[in-house]
């Protein structure tokens, strides 16, 4: 039994060594983002709807969406945006290319998780601070 456990464990080692040493090699030049909130206050969240006749062409949704305004967000941060041309029939075999500008929206996530973080660390040196002047005043 002892055995089994130990076979298991090193196993486990062995495949947590693998996981690490293959997460080490994809990623180079890690480092924390320390202006996240900068970032995302940038942003302007905006609803909208894609021309019909244009959503039509380039199969896109016609129902209202959520997002940001692609200059905008290029404006604002730059590495999420990327233009795309999308291709749509123009005729027998014929085809004419339009330029989208995608967001990454999935990208956007951990500049939101570090704003989060920025504005938690904001509110606890506001309330400690709240504190430190309601126990001034008590005095």
């Amino acid at each position: 039994m002892k055995r089994a456990i130990s076979l298991g464990f090193a196993v486990f080692l062995i495949a947590a060594s693998l996981k690490i040493s293959a997460q080490e090699v994809a990623q180079t030049n890690v480092k924390p983002v320390s202006n996240s909130l900068e970032l995302v206050s940038k942003l302007q969240p905006v609803s909208f709807n894609y021309d019909k006749a244009w959503a039509e062409k380039l199969k896109l949704p016609s129902t209202s969406q959520y997002g940001f305004v692609g200059a905008d967000a290029k404006a604002a941060v730059p590495s999420v945006v990327a233009v795309q041309a999308k291709q749509y029939p123009a005729g027998k075999n014929a085809y004419n290319s339009a330029t989208l500008t995608k967001v990454d929206y999935e990208s956007l996530i951990p500049l939101l998780v570090g704003s989060i973080k920025e504005q938690q660390k904001q509110i606890e040196e506001l309330k400690n601070e709240l504190r430190s002047l309601k126990s001034q005043a008590s005095k």
